[in-house]
């Protein structure tokens, strides 16, 4: 049975809104993290749905990082950016594509002086290219900001440990339910 709690998407109830991706942005700002989402909406032909990190309990990730700035924790694979060195490493090991690198602007280079960096490139000298993954809003009072702000309750916390789930606010609490006990059950989406 799965230890770690995590955050999945029922697709039958997304509409692709990504409220969630700018919840995420703002928490991992207001956290001291990398500004960035650590979620992605993906669009196919068959419909939309968030993705993230599952937070495996192998943890393929955190098995081949170098330098341990991926580790095991009590109930998710944490991330710790300030050791991280931008192998990219874990993004060839996750098996749902949910770890993703990004660069982050260094303090000790002042960008409007030097103009010779160019931003859109993460290997230029200057930024630090990081991993970016979902940490299940780890220190955040009310826990993933996904779940809080999905205005149709596609995105749900799972905790398999204790037997319990996190709905977002908004809709059909009943059908959010169903789903959820499906997925604690073990009878997939």
């Amino acid at each position: 049975m799965k230890k770690h709690k995590f955050v999945i998407a029922d697709y039958k109830r997304c509409i692709g809104c990504a409220t969630c991706m700018a919840a995420c942005f703002k928490s991992a700002y207001e956290r001291g993290k990398l500004s960035r989402a650590r979620l992605s909406v993906l669009r196919e032909a068959t419909g939309v749905m968030p993705t993230q990190c599952r937070q495996c309990d192998d943890g393929p990730c955190a098995n081949v990082c170098p330098t341990g700035a991926l580790r095991f924790n009590d109930n998710c694979i944490e991330l710790h950016e300030e050791i991280c060195i931008g192998c990219k490493m874990c993004t060839i090991a996750c098996p749902y594509g949910a770890i993703s690198s990004s660069a982050e602007l260094m303090p000790s280079v002042n960008y409007a002086v030097e103009p010779k960096y160019n931003l859109e490139v993460e290997s230029q000298s200057g930024a630090k290219n990081i991993a970016v993954k979902c940490d299940m809003c780890f220190g955040r009072e009310n826990g993933p900001a996904c779940v809080d702000v999905c205005p149709t309750s596609a995105l749900v916390m799972i905790d398999p440990e204790d037997g319990k789930h996190k709905l977002g606010k908004r809709i059909d609490y009943e059908a959010a339910n169903k789903f959820a006990t499906k997925i604690l059950n073990g009878q997939g989406a």
